[in-house]
């Protein structure tokens, strides 16, 4: 945790939004990053799909600062860096409810957000300026009061498929190690793979939405881990039936050759929640040659498959 969100004022700050949050009362004296808010914290992180840690690390922070926008509260738009918080997971929402696709439900305003929104204007008779006026909100509120029980739009495109059969095939590989490098060896007839060096995980995430790659493959090889965890995009409003359908396939196959624990879950860690496509992020130990052999080939396999269900 840096100093400046290890400050008693800092602490304070957060203990008031965890508070409006739910997340309360605290025990804790203000600014005093004790026992109770430490649970506090890891409650918010657990909702939020973070790892729970109970620390003020900065993308708890940035998180808790989202939580604290409401739709209305400011002028939503297409800016750099992007706007996110809960206002656009909620515009978002409400635009998928009503049959305009913003892409992913992740409280990002991009230009997938701005086009759902300029098309919601359009057949509103409005100006299709992709900004949230005060015009907008009114009329999409009056129209979401009728919206109760229906599916977004977004998570029938998932479920369909959709969203991959315009994909690349193209990989974009984080991480560095043996498992890292079987799977470019395994994954380079199927499609092209791109490995990210020592770019962070939003600077992967960009390269991999600036390219239109197909998928993320996210590695990290961890000394302690006594099993394998993969994870896909999942947050407190939607997750990525793609990625949950493909983790489950790995996973699936890693079981059938491996004694080896393997566990699913949806997470909203920056490298999934950050990229417009499946995403999969793997945490596990430096494996023996015969089961990262399995988890490569399972990997594969089910690679394989998405990317023909593409054509």
């Amino acid at each position: 945790m840096t100093s400046s969100l290890n400050s008693r004022e800092s602490v304070r700050d957060a203990q008031d939004r965890l508070r409006l949050l739910g997340h309360g009362p605290l025990d804790d004296p203000p600014g005093e990053l004790g026992p109770a808010t430490s649970v506090a914290v890891q409650a918010f992180q657990r909702e939020r799909g973070l790892p729970i840690t109970g620390e003020l690390d900065n993308e708890t922070w940035s998180r808790l600062v989202e939580a604290g926008w409401s739709l209305g509260s400011r002028l939503l738009f297409v800016s750099r860096p992007l706007l996110r918080g809960d206002d656009v997971a909620d515009l978002q929402e409400a635009l998928a409810l009503l049959g305009f696709d913003p892409g992913r439900i992740d409280g990002i305003f991009g230009s997938m957000t701005a086009g759902a929104l300029a098309d919601f204007q359009t057949n509103c008779a409005l100006e299709a300026s992709g900004v949230l006026t005060r015009e907008s909100l009114l009329e999409l509120s009056r129209l979401s009061s009728r919206m109760a029980g229906r599916r977004p739009v977004t998570e029938a495109r998932d479920a369909a498929g959709l969203q991959a059969r315009h994909a690349r095939r193209l990989v974009i590989l984080v991480g560095e190690g043996e498992f890292a490098d079987d799977l470019v060896e395994s994954l380079a007839p199927l499609a092209t793979i791109v490995t990210t060096g020592q770019r962070t995980a939003q600077e992967a995430a960009a390269l991999a939405n600036d390219e239109g790659a197909g998928l993320v493959l996210a590695v990290a090889e961890i000394e302690t881990a006594t099993g394998i965890a993969i994870h896909y995009f999942a947050s407190h409003r939607s997750k990525s039936l793609l990625g949950e359908s493909l983790a489950d396939e790995v996973a699936r196959h890693i079981r059938a050759g491996s004694a080896l624990p393997v566990a699913v879950s949806g997470m909203s860690i920056p490298i999934l929640r950050e990229t417009l496509m499946p995403a999969l992020d793997f945490s596990l130990p430096c494996l023996d040659p015969h089961l990262r052999l399995s988890a490569t080939r399972a990997t594969t396999e089910a690679v394989a498959r998405l990317f023909d269900s593409t054509r």
